[in-house]
């Protein structure tokens, strides 16, 4: 067929991103296997055992994605020539890439020996497409997450709406995102993102903007807990954000993101008059901002990962060319998942956080309590400060490993089989927050103190990348709790 060409030749990263040349060669200095053990090496690879030649790659069950983005995720191509002790991994690795592009819900790969040729196989592939436009519902509550609303189940408190998601555009792995959120909480916007702009499948860009207005506002925090700011007839706050980004993934595992942002805030006159909440006294404010990340990902699977690892190192500086506001900080995440044995799993991930500036707005603070970055057993708590480390373990058990079932009168392929498993973990987290900057109002005594929350739990997952989970834990300060998410816990 001829593709990937793209694969006997790397393009190094420092060449598309001079200004972090540094950092990129540091990474590939930590990391020297991962930025090569995706590509096959040149000419035939031969040992003991003997060596396979592809012969032909056929693709079935694919009608709107186009046949080079899926081509693009396999580790090996027509007429390569592998060991046979490395051929059952490029397979393996190939169905795990293919399905981490979120296009199908079922990827299976079958080989066949060509007949009368024993060194010959075909590589047949068989997906199952997904349902790609999601006019989906959309409610978000104004609080931090789940457990803290329903501690009041205050609805009018909701934000409600639509968010259409067509994925795989021109079947090009392209998503356009349209966000229109009304209630508590507004938001008009559009995103749009381009996998792959170049002919090599490495370069690809992102854009798009949004604009949010809320009638609650977080303004400070008391006693480990965040207190808002409410006014219902008017918005105390508005933002504008738009943003242009280039990613480059040079190898199947590591990807680098630029992203560019500008922000337009409004802030009322109650907000700027709270101490600390916004830069100054000026109800407007509008800055640039800059973000880098490096990503190298060898999860098996991402939403739901058992087997594989982890990292990522993110620069991120609110305020470019501003006298008024000033953040600049560094976030790192590590994550590394065991398969123990059959049924017995382990996971582990550490995250940091370190800020250099000295003392950031408020509205740009997060510490731990915020989206995944939270202790578990602390869900009703904000710990709030500059620099913070987390690490959390679980031991996971399958009581039901992933199946795939078949439902009946469901001829949809997108719909129908579902794959569907259920888990049994127990877990351990530890976290720390330094707040040095020398406040200690609001009684917030969880700030410099070690943070220790355990317990057990119950998973489900399911196809289109849903996860449930019903969590029971406990902190170090006594206190029990039932919590419900709907992400993997590490």
């Amino acid at each position: 067929m001829g593709f990937l060409p793209f694969i006997k030749k790397n393009i190094p990263v420092h060449l598309l991103y001079p200004p972090f040349s540094s950092l990129v060669l540091f990474l590939s200095l930590v990391f020297p296997a991962h930025a090569r053990t995706d590509v096959l090496p040149p000419g035939p690879e031969k040992d003991s055992s003997g060596y396979v030649i592809v012969d032909t790659i056929r693709i079935e069950g694919c009608k709107q994605t186009r046949l080079p983005i899926i081509l693009r995720e396999l580790p090996f191509r027509e007429n390569d020539t592998i060991t046979r002790t490395m051929f059952p991994d490029k397979i393996r690795a190939g169905k795990e890439n293919i399905f981490n592009t979120s296009l199908f819900t079922v990827v299976t790969i079958d080989t066949v020996q060509k007949e009368g040729s024993p060194d010959r196989v075909d590589v047949i592939i068989h997906l199952a497409e997904r349902w790609y436009v999601w006019p989906k519902p959309y409610f978000e509550i104004s609080d931090r997450n789940f457990n803290t609303w329903i501690q009041t189940w205050d609805f009018s408190r909701l934000t409600y709406g639509i968010n259409l998601t067509i994925s795989n555009v021109r079947g090009r792995n392209e998503t356009l995102i349209l966000p229109i959120h009304f209630g508590f909480n507004q938001k008009i916007g559009f995103g749009y993102k381009i996998p792959y702009v170049d002919r090599k499948k490495i370069v690809g860009i992102a854009f798009g903007t949004e604009f949010n207005r809320n009638h609650e506002v977080i303004v400070k925090t008391e006693n480990n807990k965040t207190v808002y700011y409410k006014d219902p007839d008017h918005f105390p706050r508005e933002n504008l954000y738009a943003y242009a980004e280039v990613t480059a993934r040079a190898t199947f595992y590591a990807r680098h993101t630029v992203r560019v942002g500008f922000n337009d805030w409004y802030f009322s006159d109650s907000l700027i008059m709270t101490p600390g909440y916004a830069a100054d006294s000026n109800n407007l404010l509008n800055y640039f901002s800059l973000y880098y990340q490096y990503k190298n990902d060898h999860r098996d699977v991402q939403y739901y990962p058992l087997k594989g690892s982890y990292f990522d190192v993110e620069l991120d500086q609110n305020g470019l060319w501003s006298t008024s506001v000033s953040e600049l900080y560094i976030k790192s995440n590590f994550r590394k998942y065991i398969q123990i044995s059959n049924r017995w799993y382990f996971a582990t991930g550490l995250t940091a956080k370190v800020t250099f500036t000295p003392q950031p707005p408020y509205f740009l603070q997060r510490g731990l309590g915020y989206g995944r970055d939270f202790v578990r057993g602390y869900e009703y708590y904000v710990v709030d400060g500059k620099d913070f480390i987390l690490w959390k373990n679980n031991f996971k058990f399958a009581i039901l490993p992933e199946k795939v079932y078949t439902i009946g009168g469901v001829k949809s392929r997108r719909f129908n089989p579902v794959p569907f498993a259920i888990y049994m973990n127990l877990s351990c987290d530890l976290g720390y927050v330094n707040n040095t900057n020398g406040s200690e109002e609001g009684n917030n005594d969880l700030r410099n103190s070690i943070l220790v929350g355990y317990g057990a739990g119950i998973d489900f997952t399911t196809y289109y990348d849903i996860v449930i989970r019903l969590d029971f834990s406990l902190n170090s300060m006594g206190e029990p709790g039932l919590y419900l998410h709907f992400m993997a816990p590490i």
